[in-house]
C-alpha cells in the first residue's frame, strides 16, 4: 500500500472514532443534572392580634347624697357599684358627737356637731371649712350655741340648717359664709328639703310644734307660704315636682301643693300608726313605715292605699328605701325588712342586733348601722357581707364618691371605700385633734 493509500485510511478512521465520540456524548453519557432555581417558601397568612377582653366597666358612683336620706325625694338609693368589702380610709375628729347623717355636695362632706358647729371636708377627710351657729341668747359665759337636732342638707351651693331655737340658715357650701337666717318660731326637728321650680329655688321645713310646712325663698330666704297647722311633727318633708309629702302624731300622711302650699289630701292611717320619721316619694306612690309596725304604700293623687305590710311587731321610726322592685325599712325590733315592692309581703328580713338606722340601698346592696356596727347586706337575700364596729353609736350611711360616710357619737366621721382609694395624704386617725 503506497503512502497515500495509508493516509486516505487514516483519515477515514479519525472520521469514523470522531463521529462514534460525538454519538457517545450524545447520547450514551448520562445527562447533567437539571439545576432548579430553588423555591420560596409561600408567606404565612398574616395573624390576627389575639383578641383583648374588653375593659371592665367603670364603676358607677353618685357625686350627691343631698339629704340624710340621699335625693329629695327620700328613696335612699343610688346606683353605685360597691365593693363587697369595705376598707376604713380615715377618721375625722370632729370635736363633739357627730349624730345626724353627713350629706355630700359638689365634692364636699358636710355635718353638724352636738356644739352646733357646721364642719366641711374633702373626700380625704381634711378640713375645708367649720362654722359655729348660736341661738341669738346670752348666757354667762357669752353667746350661747345653737342646738341642731335636724339634719343638714345642701342644695344649689347651700348648706341648709334647722335649729331647736326655730332659725333656719343658709351656708354658702364652698366658704361656710352665712348668705341668710330666718325665724319660722317652731322647733326644726326634721331635715330641710329642696325644690326648683318655676319661680326659683323653693326650700321646704316643718315646724315640730304644729307641722306648720314653710317654704321658704332659697336665695333670700323670704317666706313664701305657710302651710296649715296639722299636730306634732318630728320628720321631714320629702319633696318632688308633684308633691310635698309627711307623716306626723295625727296617724296620717299629708300631701301639699310644692307651687301654692295647699293641702290636697289627708291620708288617714289607723289610730296607732302615727308617723314620725319620714316618708318616700316615687313617681305617684308614697310609702311610709309606722308606730303600729304598719308599713304602708299609698297613691299621693288619690289617697288610696296599694297595700299594707303588718310583718313587723314594733314600731317603724325609719325611713324606707326604694327601688323599682323592693323596699327596705327597719324596725325598733332590730331587724332589717326587705318587701316586694308590687305587692308589700316580706322577701327576706336581717337580724341587726340593735334598732337600726333608716337603711340605704348602693345597687345591689343594702347599707345600715345597728348598736355602732355599720353593716352591709345582699339586696338579693338579706346574706351579710361585710361589717364593721365604728363606736358604740353612729349614725345612718350616706353614699357618695365611691365612698360610705358615717358620723359618730364619739365626735368622729368615718370614711369607707375599696383598700386602693386611700389618699397618699390621708390616714386612719384623720388630721384633727378632740
Amino acid at each position: 500500500m503506497n503512502k497515500r493509500a495509508i493516509e486516505n485510511v487514516t483519515l477515514v478512521a479519525v472520521a469514523v472514532m470522531g463521529g462514534f465520540a460525538a454519538g457517545y456524548f450524545l447520547f450514551m453519557m448520562p445527562n447533567a443534572p437539571t439545576q432548579i432555581a430553588p423555591v420560596e417558601p409561600a408567606p404565612e397568612p398574616a395573624r390576627l392580634p389575639e383578641p383583648v377582653a374588653p375593659p371592665a366597666p367603670a364603676p358607677q358612683f353618685n357625686s350627691e347624697w343631698n339629704t340624710y336620706h340621699g335625693p329629695a325625694t327620700f328613696t335612699g338609693a343610688v346606683d353605685a357599684d360597691l365593693p363587697d368589702r369595705l376598707e376604713l380610709l380615715w377618721r375625722f375628729k370632729a370635736g363633739a358627737a357627730v349624730r345626724q347623717t353627713p350629706v355630700v355636695h359638689n365634692g364636699l362632706i358636710y355635718f353638724s356637731t352636738a356644739r352646733g358647729e357646721i364642719i366641711a371636708v374633702n373626700p380625704e377627710g381634711q378640713r375645708v371649712w367649720s362654722r359655729q351657729l348660736f341661738s341669738g341668747e346670752q348666757g354667762k359665759d357669752g353667746p350661747l350655741r345653737a342646738q341642731i337636732e335636724a339634719p343638714v342638707s345642701c342644695f344649689e351651693g347651700r348648706v341648709i340648717v334647722g335649729t331647736m331655737g326655730g332659725a333656719v340658715h343658709a351656708l354658702d357650701a364652698a366658704t361656710g359664709v352665712e348668705q341668710w337666717r330666718v325665724q319660722i318660731d317652731s322647733p326644726v326637728m326634721g331635715s330641710p328639703n329642696y325644690l326648683e321650680t318655676a319661680a326659683g329655688g323653693r326650700i321646704y321645713v316643718i315646724g315640730r310644734a304644729d307641722a306648720v310646712l314653710h317654704c321658704l325663698d332659697a336665695a333670700t330666704g323670704a317666706i313664701v307660704w305657710r302651710g296649715e297647722a296639722i299636730d306634732r311633727c318630728d320628720g321631714s318633708p320629702a319633696v318632688s315636682e308633684r308633691v310635698v309629702a309627711f307623716g306626723s302624731c295625727a296617724a296620717a300622711l299629708h300631701v301639699f301643693s310644692p307651687d301654692t302650699g295647699a293641702l290636697e289630701r289627708n291620708i288617714e292611717l289607723d289610730a296607732d300608726s302615727q308617723v314620725a320619721a319620714g316618708v318616700a316619694i316615687d313617681g305617684d306612690w308614697i310609702v311610709s313605715g309606722s308606730r303600729s309596725g304598719k308599713v304602708v304604700q299609698v297613691s299621693a293623687a288619690t289617697g288610696e292605699v296599694a297595700w299594707t305590710n303588718t310583718d313587723i311587731e314594733a314600731e317603724v321610726f325609719t325611713t324606707p328605701s326604694l327601688t323599682a322592685h323592693r323596699v327596705v325599712i327597719a324596725g325598733n325590733d332590730g331587724f332589717v325588712y326587705t318587701l316586694d315592692r308590687a305587692s308589700g309581703k316580706l322577701v327576706w328580713r336581717y337580724d341587726a342586733g340593735g334598732s337600726p338606722s333608716s337603711p340605704v340601698i348602693a345597687g345591689d346592696k343594702v347599707l345600715a348601722a345597728a348598736t355602732g356596727v355599720l353593716f352591709m347586706l345582699s339586696l338579693d337575700d338579706g346574706g351579710k357581707l361585710w361589717e364593721f364596729k365604728v363606736s358604740d353609736e353612729i349614725t345612718g350611711p350616706s353614699i357618695a364618691l365611691g365612698l360610705v360616710f358615717a358620723g359618730s357619737e364619739d365626735g368622729t366621721v368615718v370614711a369607707f371605700g375599696p383598700q386602693s382609694s386611700i389618699s397618699p395624704n390621708s390616714a386612719v386617725g384623720g388630721t384633727e385633734t378632740l
